[in-house]
């Protein structure tokens, strides 16, 4: 069990340090999928009244991005804890012209009104976020009731042989790699391990409907290392 305060020092120190070459390596370490997953987020967003959309852990915005340049042109607000990271989302949004606004802040403690939001999206985020109920309880909190959240994450593949491979290279290959690139292999030996460490896709299922969502399901991308998980808030309030 990790200590929660340490975590959160821990996570902001490393996005502050492979900030300038964290899209490059996503890129790199994913062989590209990581386009491909978050574009298929952005399509798979249900858009509603407020014609908004929260995306938390923003990083360097390409969620964010990619949901801005839907056809019906929504407002993105980017959040995300480390202020590093926001300096090339902001450089990338004032390039593309998309209706995106960046802010720092803590996921567990959105600083928006009740049911601002039609859907909350998170990207690679939540595993780093030490109490992802609370997290979560406030994404729901923001959404208007029936609106969606959508987290995009890796896990540890289901199929044996698949596993068997992607552990190998979350041990031995990803650490290296971004070390190489990045002159820090400590950091991505860190985010390996937070992979290894996150629940099976119906385990996190539990802990949205812990949250106080409902409805929960997760779709596998590219065999199961990464999934995208779906709940929504009742159409009633969620319980405080």
């Amino acid at each position: 069990m990790r200590d929660p305060s340490a975590q959160i020092k821990q996570v902001k120190g490393i996005f502050s340090r492979v900030a300038p070459v964290y899209d490059l390596l996503n890129h790199v370490l994913s062989l590209g999928e990581d386009i491909r997953w978050r574009r298929f987020v952005a399509r798979a967003l249900r858009l509603g009244p407020t014609g908004r959309v929260l995306d938390v852990a923003t990083g360097t915005g390409d969620l964010a991005l990619a949901v801005a340049k839907r056809p019906e042109r929504p407002l993105v607000v980017g959040l995300d804890l480390t202020p590093a990271m926001l300096g090339p989302a902001r450089r990338k949004c004032a390039a593309s012209g998309a209706r995106v606004a960046l802010l720092a802040g803590d996921g567990t403690l959105l600083p928006f009104a009740d049911q601002s939001f039609d859907a909350v999206t998170c990207a690679f985020g939540v595993r780093n976020i030490p109490d992802r109920r609370q997290a979560m309880a406030e994404m729901g909190r923001v959404l208007v009731p029936g609106g969606r959240v959508y987290i995009l994450e890796f896990t540890t593949p289901q199929s044996a042989w698949v596993r068997r491979v992607y552990l190998r290279y979350l041990r031995h290959l990803l650490p290296r790699v971004g070390g190489l690139i990045s002159g820090d292999e400590a950091s991505y030996r860190y985010l390996a391990e937070t992979i290894m460490e996150f629940p099976s896709p119906a385990e996190f299922r539990g802990e949205m409907a812990a949250a106080g969502l409902i409805a929960a399901r997760s779709h596998a991308l590219t065999a199961g290392v990464a999934w995208v998980h779906v709940a929504e808030r009742p159409l009633a309030n969620i319980p405080r």
